[in-house]
């Protein structure tokens, strides 16, 4: 039986990658005047760090992915 811990693969963010997806975070809440405290802002930080995880990693991916909601 394999546990599960050894199974799962988990590529942690990094201070650099993390100042990478808020800075596309910090510039969509912009363009779109919201609050940081809005279910929107919420999702959107969602999206962003599910669209690293699944491997858009540069800033112009990350910018494209925030303004496509």
């Amino acid at each position: 039986m394999m546990n599960s811990a050894h199974t799962l693969s988990f590529d942690p963010i990094g201070p650099a990658e993390l100042e990478m997806i808020g800075k596309a975070f910090q510039d969509e809440l912009q363009r779109r005047a919201l609050s940081r405290k809005s279910e929107e802002a919420e999702a959107l930080a969602a999206k962003l760090i599910k669209a690293y995880q699944a491997g858009i990693r540069d800033d112009l991916g990350l910018s494209i992915v925030a303004g496509l909601s």
